[in-house]
């Protein structure tokens, strides 16, 4: 049994005043999960970058800031984005791929720690005298798999090892004194042995590094991709998590005298418990198999549609009314593809026109994964707070916002 952790009254008044679908996030969870990853690895000198893709809107991304976090921004818009609520130089980390020479110049100018995931990319920069005060790399390994994120042989992101060895060594040849590194292997993984594994194996290059080429090692980005329980039964040991990695960084750097800061760019960890989409059943359909049709769509929550992952379901009217029959039920949107499904044979308490379902763990992947299709505006999103009031922090579309860019003369 999933709980929910925004009073029902609040989500109650918030569709009598706005109606559905919406996406709502409950700010303590936000701030409990950032206390529970510093807390974790507060053994060393630690940094979270938030992954601005799981969930940009400023209003998130103030939390952030107010909770002493930088910022993982993957193009220039979401550098603006986070400009906008403060970030400034060091406290946001560029990680882009297919980096153009002008979005380079545009982090270089402000400061940004430039995490390059193409080395060749160095010499480019040098050629045209852009010399980031800040150079991390990002390391493809080639030896790590994970269920979402496949073989990373296969991941079109990072360079090898000896590519990296090449851009230090001609950095080392040009002064630079200093570097960071970075990987980004797993995605959604509760495994610790596994953090354990990549994180031993990178240090380990660290250390290849440092003792080759004679440079310092300022800090390692171990990337994000801790999990969230999606499913009811699941559970994520952070604990356990960060031991892996502290065994490994003792281990590979701290018995050798090398102590660089630990980053990561969790953003799913942070923000995914906190959402949740609120929709209702608006229609009831009964071919080969019975259907809820409800008004969020896949636009509004991608997930289910592309990775056929689990989100959790509550009908909270069911509930209300204590409905003891159940039944076996694909949720469904309205969308013209045969994927818009939030859950597919899903057991749940006999529904009706009108209830309401609250759709769990949305709030990194869902609404920033939002689209157009079929005309579908995109729908609000609200933040219940700290101190108990929900806020709206993003209106709904309007046609007008979808067809502004339009050129006249149709």
């Amino acid at each position: 049994m999933k709980t929910i952790t925004i009073p029902e009254s609040k989500i109650r008044e918030t569709v009598k005043e706005y109606g559905t679908p919406f996406h709502i996030y409950d700010e303590q969870t936000i701030v409990d999960r950032l206390n529970n990853l510093m807390s974790s690895f507060s053994w060393v000198d630690f940094k979270e970058f938030f992954a601005i893709k799981a969930n940009p809107n400023p209003h998130i991304l103030k939390i952030m800031k107010e909770n002493s976090c930088g910022v993982d921004a993957a193009t220039i818009t979401e550098i603006k984005l986070a400009e906008m609520v403060g970030f400034r130089g060091e406290d946001i980390m560029f990680t882009s791929n297919l980096t153009t020479i002008d979005a380079y110049q545009y982090a270089v100018d402000r400061g940004c720690i430039i995490n390059i995931d193409w080395a060749a990319d160095i010499y480019e920069l040098f050629e045209n005298e852009i010399i980031p005060d800040n150079i991390c790399f990002r390391l493809n390994p080639g030896s790590i798999e994970n269920e979402i994120m496949g073989d990373s042989k296969e991941s079109k992101f990072g360079s090898t090892a000896e590519q990296i060895k090449d851009a230090v060594s001609f950095l080392a040849k040009n002064g630079v004194k200093s570097i960071g590194l970075h990987t980004m292997v797993v995605s959604n993984e509760n495994n610790a042995q596994i953090f354990g594994e990549y994180t031993e194996m990178l240090f380990e290059f660290a250390r290849e590094i440092i003792d080759e080429y004679k440079v310092e090692i300022d800090f390692i980005n171990i990337g994000g991709g801790i999990g969230i329980p999606y499913q009811p039964e699941d559970f994520v040991d952070l604990k356990a998590i960060a031991g892996a990695v502290n065994e490994a960084y003792d281990k590979v750097l701290k018995s050798n005298g090398l102590q660089p800061k630990i980053y990561m760019e969790s953003g799913r960890y942070i923000t995914g418990e906190s959402g949740y989409l609120v929709t209702e059943v608006i229609k009831e359909k009964e071919t080969y198999k019975k259907y809820l049709g409800v008004d969020a769509s896949m636009s509004d929550l991608m997930r289910p549609a592309m990775y056929r992952s689990y989100h959790h379901l509550t009908n909270i009217d069911a509930e209300a009314r204590g409905e003891e029959e159940s039944e076996v039920y694909d949720v469904i949107g309205s969308l013209c593809e045969n994927n818009d499904k939030f859950a597919i044979d899903r057991l749940l308490p006999k529904s009706k026109l009108g209830d309401l379902i609250v759709i769990h763990d949305t709030g990194a992947h869902g609404h920033s994964m939002g689209f157009n299709y079929n005309g579908m505006l995109r729908n609000g999103e609200f933040l219940y707070t700290t101190d108990g009031k929900v806020k709206q922090i993003r209106r709904d579309e309007t046609l007008e916002d979808y067809t502004t860019t339009v050129i006249g003369g149709y």
